[in-house]
């Protein structure tokens, strides 16, 4: 069984660059955890919005890559641009079922 988590960030022009970067930067750290299966992070075409689409060998593994040192540092660094005017970030999870 695999567990996927997609996660969305929505923002104002002025921030594209800087949300680009911190998507780029969260995708060695997953890389490196336990139970990774894949990772893809996309571009809306016609908004401003991101789209990762994650994906763990269980609900486990991914809560384990949430909680370890790598992540809570990239998220520590990048707490005032998640919570900037105008930025909203959600995450849906999903366990396969075929």
């Amino acid at each position: 069984m695999s567990f996927v988590a997609v996660s969305t960030v929505k923002y104002p022009t002025e921030l594209k660059e800087a949300i680009h970067a911190v998507g780029m930067n969260m995708i060695p750290i997953a890389k490196r955890q336990t139970g990774f299966v894949s990772i893809a992070f996309h571009q809306s075409i016609d908004k401003n919005e991101t789209m990762m689409y994650w994906q763990w060998e269980s609900e486990q593994d991914h809560l384990a890559c949430m909680q370890s040192d790598d992540w809570q540092a990239i998220m520590k660094l990048s707490k005032s641009l998640f919570q900037a005017e105008g930025v909203s970030f959600s995450i849906e999870t999903f366990e396969r079922l075929a």
